[in-house]
């Protein structure tokens, strides 16, 4: 399972071709429809060869990387907090979103209620000692540094004051 926290979806207000870096994503022209975005896109790849996207931060694999069009929201790059398998499952639980759904923990509600949960998690949460890593074989298990729940509610703070400053609702799915 995996849970992805961020602001209510809002219409594109434009689209622009990345790799999926931010830096290129930042720099990359703004087009105006979804259907301009993937005829430029399907151009790029065409052409064969292409060079890194201004900004990319990986410019040696750029070039061999698929290109992505994406959607930009109207009010900017709103954050997102992800956690998975028992993290995601330690976040719902301390912001008492635990429906005992598993994989479909999915939700909205406003900002403001959003962050009153996430303030009276940070107020009841104990310092997080973390967990050890665990190996079986080539199976990997666990693990979580330590104070992980602290900062990650903390993200979890950010992401509802961003939210609650656009007017946006907090979605996780």
């Amino acid at each position: 399972m995996s849970v992805l926290f961020t602001a209510e979806h809002r219409q594109a207000l434009a689209y622009v071709v990345t790799c999926g870096c931010a830096p290129a994503t930042d720099q990359a022209a703004v087009l105006g429809s979804y259907g301009a975005a993937v005829r430029a896109a399907e151009d790029a790849e065409r052409a064969g060869t292409r060079r890194p996207l201004p900004g990319c931060v990986l410019p040696d694999i750029c070039p061999y990387s698929p290109l992505l069009v994406e959607p930009l929201d109207p009010d900017g790059r709103a954050p997102e907090v992800e956690a998975n398998s028992a993290n995601a499952q330690l976040l719902l639980s301390a912001l008492g979103l635990d429906s005992g759904k598993g994989q479909d923990a999915w939700g909205q509600m406003t900002a403001d209620f959003f962050l009153g949960r996430v303030l009276i998690a940070l107020a009841l949460t104990p310092e997080d000692p973390g967990v050890p890593w665990s190996q079986s074989g080539r199976h990997y298990d666990g693990g979580r540094s330590a104070g992980y729940l602290r900062r990650r509610l903390l993200d979890l703070h950010a992401l509802a004051e961003w939210c609650a400053a656009h007017g946006r609702e907090v979605s996780w799915a």
